[in-house]
């Protein structure tokens, strides 16, 4: 275990930490308990006493908790104060790794949304009166009328629904596959996606996005994915910055140990 040299060692009362960094004394302590900090010497009496060297740490400690989240930062740091950095650098590779994997899914299914958009069913002459009778009639599509509509086999739709972008109804009396207005929209979708040689994740987390908007607009689904995107932006930034206090507190323990 490193030794902060004398440098370090004049003592900080938990109050000034706390004040320092906008949080409370109690929060100190529990930065301290967690790993964040390094651990504490305690006086006669039991009282902890701080130093610089947990100033600096809970500078860094409080950027890694706004960029990482607690966990995030209590593996980074705890790692980092019982001398293992290799398992620290791993958890920062990891989540950057996860934006990077995030950002590229966003982007894949802005993407998608912009082939929905600019294809929508209206434009289908066929498939939009189909659907408006439906909804008229309160009637279903069998498989070989939604395959006709759409131009493709009834194999291909059995296809889809094993891979779960689709889910038919049945028939009671026959057991036949049958789509109701929401699932030949959703066939209608997948076969616009697969035109475009989008991948069967990036179309079924189109599809979950659909579905989980209130009214399922294409562009509406576009715009949140868009405000997704930024939010990932800002979170990128975030761990920048925090990988740079980082970088600050371990050459300042680096050279407190020279």
């Amino acid at each position: 275990m490193r030794k902060p040299s004398s440098g370090a060692s004049r003592a900080i009362r938990g109050s000034v930490l706390a004040h320092e960094a906008g949080i409370s004394v109690q929060q100190v302590r529990n930065y301290e308990q967690a790993g964040l900090l390094p651990r504490a010497t305690r006086t006669a009496a039991g009282y902890r006493e701080f130093d610089e060297s947990h100033r600096r740490a809970l500078i860094a400690a409080r950027a890694l908790v706004r960029a990482y989240g607690w966990d995030g930062a209590v593996t980074i740091l705890a790692a980092v104060h019982r001398d293992d950095r290799q398992t620290a650098v791993a958890q920062v590779d990891r989540a950057h790794a996860q934006l990077d994997r995030e950002r590229e899914r966003i982007q894949r299914a802005l993407q998608a949304f912009e082939v929905v958009v600019t294809h929508p069913l209206d434009t289908d002459p066929r498939m939009s009166a189909a659907l408006d009778q439906m909804a008229r009639q309160g009637t279903h599509l069998r498989i070989g009328q939604l395959a006709a509509l759409l131009g493709v086999r009834t194999s291909t739709l059995r296809f889809w629904e094993q891979a779960g972008l689709i889910r038919p109804g049945r028939e009671r009396a026959t057991g036949y596959r049958v789509f109701d207005i929401g699932a030949a929209r959703d066939a209608h979708l997948v076969r616009l996606l697969r035109e475009g040689n989008f991948p069967t994740t990036i179309i079924r987390a189109a599809l979950d996005e659909m579905h989980s908007s209130p009214d399922g607009r294409p562009d509406r689904v576009g715009a949140e994915l868009s405000r997704r995107n930024a939010q990932l932006h800002e979170r990128s930034w975030a761990r920048l910055r925090a990988d740079a206090a980082l970088v600050a507190y371990l050459d300042w323990r680096d050279g407190q140990n020279t």
